[in-house]
């Protein structure tokens, strides 16, 4: 609410306010360093407001798929990176899919599953890493730039878990087919 955010001397929010309610589908687009990124960053708590407040609900559990891939241990296999989260995930359907399905699901074949991670392709290390954010459950996902360094294959699955999960997404993206498939209303940063 009436949030406002300076960055190197440029307005990035301006007594900016916006309710995002649960389920929500919300796409961001805009001119590089407008601030996209930015919103997302005060979102997580990563980056303070200089004035306005966010409010986070209680029941919150966000995911945030970052630019940047946190470091991965090189020598875990790629099925215990995920045991070590939880054994399932649960659909908006109440179906509960497990580790090893949602592997299968998201280009990883049965036997890369006691692969260590340190062979993977660095995309093969990107796509395990959405698989760990979305393997802890969240109800609030917040995705930057993931068409950047996805491929089209592991983008149409994506497009389809999001058109399953049971939670907010909020997505930072220029590629506008994929905002097409995955958003159901739009804000557009024009500097």
């Amino acid at each position: 609410e009436d949030a406002s955010l300076n960055l190197n001397n440029k307005i990035i929010l301006s007594h900016f306010s916006e309710l995002i309610q649960r389920n929500e589908r919300i796409g961001i687009s805009g001119e590089n360093g407008a601030g996209k990124s930015s919103l997302l960053n005060v979102i997580a708590d990563k980056l303070p407001l200089d004035s306005g407040t966010i409010e986070i609900g209680e029941t919150v559990k966000m995911a945030y798929y970052t630019q940047q891939t946190e470091p991965i241990p090189d020598d875990k296999r790629v099925i215990n990176y995920l045991t070590d989260v939880g054994e399932h995930v649960t659909d908006n359907t109440g179906n509960k899919i497990s580790v090893t399905d949602l592997l299968e699901q998201f280009l990883f074949p049965k036997f890369m599953h006691g692969t260590l991670i340190r062979k993977l392709s660095g995309g093969e290390k990107r796509r395990l890493y959405l698989l760990k954010l979305l393997m802890q459950q969240p109800n609030v996902l917040l995705l930057d730039e993931p068409t950047n360094d996805l491929d089209i294959s592991t983008l149409t699955v994506l497009e389809d878990y999001i058109s399953h999960f049971s939670g907010t997404v909020i997505t930072v993206s220029h590629d506008r087919y994929f905002l097409d498939k995955v958003a159901s209303r739009l804000l557009i940063f024009n500097g």
